[in-house]
């Protein structure tokens, strides 16, 4: 099938319409979001320059620090377990939460978590923009949430 010059022209600005369209909800009180042809504002949002996220820490005798596994907080993936320790931070269940970790952690035989002996919950915060493109990796600040002794 072949179309004239006027048919394709139509065409043309049709699909570009319709592509185009979902920039529309940049204005709306409420966007929605439908597939395929979806508003996700991920890219186009105003972001902070600082991001914060709850994770846990634990601690030896002699004050070193070290970082937990999402896995010892809970079941599923990264994003997952990450969406249910800020939700018991968030809660009210954070203290709750922390003796839960430090009696997994009693538990292991390996290191760090053998020396372990006490288990923080902590909100970092990190600059995105140093944390991406300098690769500095440590928080801008940090706010403990809730501590726990980890007994042996």
């Amino acid at each position: 099938m072949q179309y004239s010059q006027n048919q394709a022209l139509w065409i043309s600005i049709f699909v570009i319409v319709l592509i185009l369209s979902p920039v529309l909800e940049n204005w709306a009180k409420k966007p929605t979001d439908s597939f395929p042809l979806s508003y996700y504002p991920m890219f186009s949002k105003k972001r902070q320059a600082t991001y914060g996220m709850y994770y846990f820490v634990g601690y030896d005798a002699a004050h070193n620090r070290y970082k937990i596994s999402y896995k010892l907080a809970g079941t599923g993936g990264f994003n997952q377990v990450r969406r249910q320790i800020t939700k018991a931070a968030r809660s009210g269940k954070a203290t709750e939460f922390t003796k839960e970790i430090a009696e997994r952690i009693a538990t292991k035989n390996e290191y760090p978590y053998s020396k372990m002996i006490r288990v923080e919950l902590v909100k970092g915060y990190y600059h995105l923009e140093n944390f991406f493109l300098k690769q500095d990796t440590l928080p801008v600040h940090e706010r403990k949430v809730a501590f726990h002794k980890i007994k042996k």
